[in-house]
């Protein structure tokens, strides 16, 4: 008797779509190359209906959107029930961060703030971001083990920032608590007790920062606070609003991202070994490693753009006001720009990526977190050489939107 088939077409299946693409995915949150190579392979212009978004997988079309200065990122200007809007929970009293703003005030903030925060005020601060990284480990020199991101990948970049902008050091255990809230703001899901909490990190911070501002209008210095309040371009200063929500940006956008990026990769040398050995030797590629940590586990999963004016993107077609997703994550590991992207490789020659964004809204504090990573990250291996994951502990990324970071990171020292 001959084996019969069924002739009839098989239903494709679906692309991940909506939450499937969320940090509240588990395997989204720990394994997203999973699902994001599929939708890369399937439908790298991907329509999210669920979430009203659209999704950018390929390098090739992230580059040209966040390359287009013509692109928006204020969430206000994206059409009722986008993602951009439930994201940033905009409502009736929302007020764009310089993150978030579009010509010409972005173009007026930015370049004010530029002068207060540069690369040579970052080169300035090496030494002393070294000797607080040795303050830190110092105090974890007697341990067996520790908490990578509770106890140093997490204050290194507090402390670094908190010294910038001039802040006493008697109110340094404050401003790292209330810094540490601050994250909450970039969760359009927080809790109730997560809400009150960033309500009064936000409201302590800004009343202590409106104090530090008007004490730098007498007594001037030469920390950050001292120097945004200077900066004057084309007879334009920044208002104290404008310089208290900059600070907040600094430390809410700044600080976590560096946390995440000095965990990733210590993770990511820890599960490679060869790497690691290769870096122990060879110290001047420290520079080139981080570039490839932020390639290969950046700490910002994706960034977002809005069309002022319907485009075609990969043959489709999107409205004006629509947001676009574009996927860091995904466009870092595209195979038709790194070969092996996967490969976690500190040599790599073509480390190109979009950690930090890029065209008009390339990350203002790109100089600094560079700075700390290729501090911080050999010099914690070189106090610890016998550095090793604890397998007492598991690996958990936190659920937190936009940012790709660990909960913790225990190792063994002894």
């Amino acid at each position: 008797m001959s084996e019969t088939r069924d002739a009839s077409p098989r239903a494709k299946t679906p692309v991940p779509t909506g939450l499937a693409l969320s940090a509240l995915n588990p395997v989204f949150r720990e394994r997203p190359h999973e699902i994001l190579d599929v939708l890369r392979a399937e439908e790298p212009v991907h329509k999210d209906r669920q979430f009203d978004r659209v999704v950018l997988t390929r390098y090739e079309d992230v580059s040209t959107v966040v390359g287009d200065r013509s692109m928006q990122v204020d969430p206000r200007k994206s059409r009722p029930g986008s993602f951009a809007r439930i994201a940033q929970n905009v409502d009736e009293n929302y007020r764009p961060s310089m993150l978030n703003m579009d010509d010409p005030d972005h173009k007026r903030l930015r370049g004010l703030v530029t002068q207060g925060f540069n690369l040579r005020s970052v080169e300035a601060m090496r030494p002393r971001i070294e000797a607080i990284a040795n303050t830190l480990m110092d105090e974890l020199a007697t341990k067996p083990g520790f908490d990578v991101i509770e106890d140093y990948a997490g204050p290194l970049p507090t402390i670094v920032i908190a010294e910038m902008l001039g802040i006493d050091p008697a109110d340094q255990k404050d401003f790292k608590r209330w810094s540490d809230e601050l994250v909450h703001s970039f969760n359009p899901i927080r809790t109730p007790e997560q809400t009150a909490s960033l309500l009064h990190a936000q409201k302590s911070l800004h009343d202590y920062l409106l104090g530090v501002v008007n004490d730098r209008r007498i007594n001037r210095g030469s920390d950050l606070v001292s120097l945004l309040v200077a900066a004057h371009q084309d007879g334009e200063k920044l208002s104290e609003a404008e310089i208290v929500s900059t600070v907040n940006l600094l430390l809410a956008a700044g600080n976590i991202t560096t946390t995440d990026l000095i965990g990733n990769g210590v993770l990511a040398l820890l599960r490679n070994p060869d790497q690691l050995e290769k870096l122990r030797q060879r110290p001047d590629l420290a520079r080139n490693a981080v570039e490839e940590m932020l390639r290969f586990d950046p700490p910002v999963a994706s960034t977002g753009r809005t069309p002022p004016a319907s485009i075609t993107l990969g043959g489709v077609e999107i409205a004006a006001g629509q947001s676009m997703n574009c996927s860091i994550l995904a466009a870092n590991h595209d195979p038709a720009i790194h070969q092996n992207p996967d490969r976690f490789d500190i040599e790599r020659a073509d480390t190109r990526h979009f950690a930090f964004g890029g065209g008009a809204h390339f990350c203002l504090g790109a100089p600094l977190a560079r700075a700390e990573a290729q501090i911080a990250i050999p010099m914690l291996f070189a106090r610890f050489p016998k550095l090793r994951l604890d397998p007492a502990h598991s690996l958990e990324h936190k659920p937190a939107p936009v940012f790709n970071g660990l909960k913790d990171l225990w190792v063994r020292v002894d």
